[in-house]
């Protein structure tokens, strides 16, 4: 193992526990976003308390973050299966964010930059499975859990060297919205208006 790899992980995790939701509230002079609404540090908590524009960026910082760690793996010239293992380090750090006390987001945007660096057609395929869903049923987690979920058999079948560590991803993101998963069995879970 090159001593790159290990160096990027800790990197990657650092990165990635930059909570840009947090950040952008304190800047602005807004309540923290843990402590209101979903609770989630994220875009999607962001634009349901109605600062869309405070929602956008944390979008895209999120997404950047992940995508500049795997972008710093691939510099390196490490090899698909250790770019995505750095990518899983940005994931974990946005999750369980050192800095933030362990009190993260639920890593999809974080993971969708990691995909957009790692397999562009799956990660393109993961947001059209999104779209789709959310057009359709109007609930974030959902449709981030479909497209989690539904870019693994691609994975599988185009890029398998990828499917462990993406697994793991996928694997986090499905924990972090366990409470999310029972509401959507009891049919409770929060949808955005039309």
């Amino acid at each position: 193992m090159s001593v790159e790899l290990p160096l990027l992980l800790v990197a990657a995790y650092l990165l990635g526990s930059v909570s840009f939701a947090v950040l952008f509230s304190r800047l602005g002079h807004l309540p923290d976003p843990r402590d209101i609404g979903s609770g989630n540090p994220g875009a999607s908590n962001m634009l349901r308390l109605g600062n869309r524009p405070l929602a956008f960026a944390t979008l895209i910082c999120d997404i950047g973050k992940g995508a500049f760690a795997v972008w710093l793996a691939a510099r390196s010239e490490l090899g698909l299966f250790a770019q995505g293992l750095v990518g899983l380090a940005a994931v974990t750090g946005h999750v369980l964010p050192i800095y933030h006390h362990f009190r993260g987001g639920k890593g999809v945007a974080a993971a969708a930059g990691v995909m957009l660096m790692l397999s562009w057609p799956a990660a393109l395929l993961a947001a059209t499975l999104w779209l789709i869903t959310f057009s359709v049923e109007r609930m974030a987690s959902l449709a981030s859990l479909v497209a989690s979920i539904g870019m693994l058999p691609w994975l599988a079948w185009h890029a398998p060297e990828l499917l462990g560590p993406v697994s793991l991803m996928v694997g986090l993101i499905l924990l972090r919205h366990r409470l999310n998963i029972g509401r959507l069995l009891n049919g409770t879970e929060n949808r955005f208006k039309r």
